[in-house]
């Protein structure tokens, strides 16, 4: 052991490999009682070096990387929904060859309680998204003195210092809270070329937390797992991906069950972890029907998606975009996103063993998900919740992540939207009256976009209204009688159509948030602008049944029309939807699950409305919503 007073002390010295979808977490705590470290330390602070031990040849490269890190810091009593008074500190881009500097303050902020102990958590994350072949290494050291460079010191065993660490394993398999109760187990789904490991973690996280806060029950003795086998595997097709799902949840089952008594079981899927959840429970409905047998298996608590496109893209994006997806710039994900036909599509996990297709055969996959016996076990959840991005969005847009389905007049006009400061949510829909919605969208002045539409002719302006009033729910009558508000435009201003390049360059270039957004929770304007329950007798009449042949022909897109209409309604016409729209900053597609802790902090008033609303002490005493 080498001990200098000029050199400082090496206190940690540690080296990894990360690929595709994996992390490590440190937890490092001192204790200022000890007086060998009290001696050591100066200042009151602890010196993070961090490097990426990559070649820097490899900055440029894209197509399988990036090959960069995203490290933080964050003191024990950091919390993001209270004012904190110290800079956060982290760095979302550690390029090759790059080094992060932070330090660890001994102060109140980090201080564990009245104890003389101050703790700090590290996370860093592999940045890789496309393949699993490539790998990052990484050297992360903690001192008492500042280096320059990176310290070549052997390590000093120093009394009151402790540092503990875990890998993407040990996270992603933490034991029940309560090994004695029944448990919750919870189902998270990543998206397109995205992972559970790195991505989720935070949305992990939050739920694991805001569940430690409730009593002692079933229902809060959570046990949070995610299938990485998909990581890599984008292009593969929802089929694909929902099938190794779905062997992957009844592995998990059966493998819990050999320890514990499972009681209740949840999904929460984020973009196309959306389809692939819907895909997987297919899968296991067709394959272990015992493991929700309604008398003897799991009892379904909530099936919640972030973002997902439910009906596809076609149709909801430029053509070109859709033309790149049938020339297979996604594979097979983009051909079932594109509502392609399934001619000679495998029957495996789609039917029972030694059934035909029969009608399935030439429909998209997207339109036999939600088929029995999957929406069968949907009607049977306690809580059915989308969760949507108004703006921004272009990857996933409005109407697909929605249902279609929406009270568009109870919206207003969206222009407005951050002309009113950020609220934060208390997680509850309106029960008592089914027209009620919550956070309308303030008006704004006219702007010069505005009023250059007072001035086209009415009809071009009801050809652009028609899409989004077609889809106005019903509102009841006060007798009963059921009042059809889906004919006139005159109230319905929809939201801008976001743009799929912009939305792709923004998860590049989209503005990191600032100091004071991620220390004071007013200064925030990100905000959930629309919760309500959606009932199945507020949906209008089908618009595509029955059209004229002649219709069929000149509107090049009536059948993708047609096809997304009668999946929403697979969808709805049977179950009570909670539909959730937020708005926040780009990368809003990525925000929304908080991909990376600070640098998608727009997205925490969601994950929090999220949380709060499912896993939180009250929604356990609100009892269900709806079970139809």
């Amino acid at each position: 052991m080498t001990k200098s007073q000029d050199e400082g002390s090496l206190l940690v010295d540690d080296s990894l490999v990360l690929g595709l979808g994996e992390l490590a977490r440190y937890r490092i705590t001192v204790d200022q009682d000890c007086k060998e470290l009290a001696n050591l330390v100066e200042n009151s602070q602890l010196y993070l070096t961090f490097k990426n031990t990559e070649s820097a040849l490899l900055r440029p490269i894209y197509l399988t990387g990036p090959y960069s890190f995203y490290v933080d810091l964050q003191p024990y009593n950091y919390d993001e929904s209270k004012p904190f008074d110290e800079d956060v500190q982290f760095c979302d881009d550690v390029k090759p060859n790059d080094i992060f500097r932070a330090v660890l303050k001994i102060n109140e902020n980090s201080r564990i309680g009245e104890t003389s102990k101050y703790s700090w958590h590290i996370n860093i994350s592999s940045q890789l998204s496309v393949t699993k072949i490539p790998t990052l290494g990484f050297r992360v050291c903690i001192s008492t003195q500042k280096f320059r460079e990176m310290p070549h010191l052997q390590i000093s065993s120093v009394k009151g210092f402790s540092c503990e660490k875990w890998d993407t394993n040990q996270l992603w398999n933490l034991p029940p809270r309560f090994p004695d109760l029944p448990l919750h187990l919870v189902f998270l789904t990543h998206g397109i070329f995205s992972n559970v490991g790195c991505d989720m973690i935070y949305l992990k996280d939050k739920i694991e937390q805001i569940s430690m806060g409730s009593s002692r029950s079933s229902v809060s003795n959570v046990v949070v797992r995610g299938f990485r086998g998909n990581q890599g595997r984008s292009s593969k097709g929802i089929k694909a991906n929902g099938i190794r799902m779905g062997r992957f949840v009844i592995e998990t089952i059966d493998e819990l069950r050999r320890d514990f008594k499972l009681k209740y079981i949840s999904f929460v899927g984020h973009s196309l972890g959306g389809p692939t959840q819907s895909m997987a429970l297919r899968y296991v409905c067709l394959e272990r029907p015992d493991i929700f047998d309604p008398k003897e298996g799991l009892e379904p608590m909530h099936f919640i998606t972030l973002a997902s496109p439910y009906l596809g893209v076609a149709g909801e994006v430029p053509p070109f975009v859709t033309l790149a997806l049938d020339m297979g710039v996604l594979g097979q994900t983009g051909a079932d996103l594109n509502l392609n036909r399934t001619f000679f599509m495998s029957k495996t996990g789609l039917v029972k063993r030694g059934d035909n297709l029969g009608k399935y055969k030439y429909r998209p996959l997207l339109e036999i998900i939600p088929s029995d016996p999957v929406i069968s076990l949907i009607q049977r959840f306690k809580n059915r919740t989308t969760y949507a991005n108004v703006l921004h969005d272009g990857i996933v847009p409005l109407r697909t992540a929605a249902l279609l389905y929406l009270d568009w007049k109870g919206l207003g006009d969206v222009r407005g939207v951050r002309k009113d400061g950020g609220k934060e949510d208390t997680g509850t829909p309106e029960y008592s009256n089914k027209n009620n919605t919550t956070g309308e969208i303030p008006e704004e002045k006219m702007d010069k976009k505005s009023a250059l539409k007072y001035m086209l002719p009415q009809a071009a302006l009801r050809r652009g209204y028609k899409r989004y009033q077609r889809t106005q729910t019903r509102y009841p009558r006060s007798d009963g009688n059921k009042q059809d508000n889906s004919d006139g435009e005159e109230h319905i201003a929809p939201p801008p159509t976001a743009n799929p390049l912009t939305s792709a360059a923004n998860i590049v270039i989209a503005p990191l948030p600032t100091q004071e957004y991620l220390r004071n929770p007013k200064d925030r304007g990100d905000k959930i602008i629309h919760d309500k329950l959606y009932y199945p007798d507020e949906l209008p009449p089908p618009h595509y049944s029955n059209r004229d042949l002649f219709k069929k022909i000149i509107y090049p897109n009536d059948r993708i029309y047609r096809v997304q209409e009668r999946i929403a309604r697979q969808w709805q016409e049977t179950s009570t939807w909670r539909k959730v729209l937020v708005s926040l900053e780009p990368d809003s597609h990525n925000n929304i699950v908080v991909r990376r802790k600070f640098v998608n902090a727009f997205g925490w008033v969601v994950v929090d409305h999220l949380t709060k609303s499912h896993f939180g002490s009250e929604s356990h005493s609100k009892g269900d919503i709806e079970k139809n």
